[in-house]
């Protein structure tokens, strides 16, 4: 058996040459409540550090898609120590149902929280019906 003990190793080390790449912005799924209503269904997204004119909320094929993007944390002068949420964007969609009135859609914003407010369409909705006297 040779004597391994005292024989040091080399380790050789690779550089690869590193490639400027066009990356997306770290993606978030922003966390959602969803009510039904009588008149349709409220949708909550909480999308911390979202300012108004950086969401977008569409439609495209019955699919709602939302997308935030965030802005600036923390001051470009300041270096953080340590950070812990290090996203960039939200982005989350649902597929709508047929009972969703599509050209009446609402969004609003409110202290980091994206309300979107489904409302059901006419036919869908419950009809209250009057009962006559004869």
């Amino acid at each position: 058996m040779a004597d391994v003990k005292g024989t040091e190793m080399a380790v050789k080390e690779e550089r690869v040459p590193v490639q400027e790449q066009k990356t997306r912005p770290v993606v978030v799924t922003p966390p959602v409540d969803i009510y039904e209503l009588e008149d349709g269904v409220v949708l909550f997204a909480d999308m911390p550090g979202v300012p108004k004119d950086k969401i977008d909320v569409e439609v495209d094929k019955n699919v709602l898609t939302i997308r935030g993007e965030i802005g600036q944390v923390v001051p470009k002068d300041i270096t953080p120590l340590y950070v812990e949420f290090n996203g960039k964007a939200y982005e989350r969609a649902f597929t709508l149902g047929p009972d969703v009135d599509v050209s009446k859609i609402e969004a609003s914003m409110n202290a980091g929280v994206l309300k979107i407010f489904l409302p059901k369409s006419e036919e869908v909705k419950p009809k209250k019906i009057e009962v006559k006297v004869e």
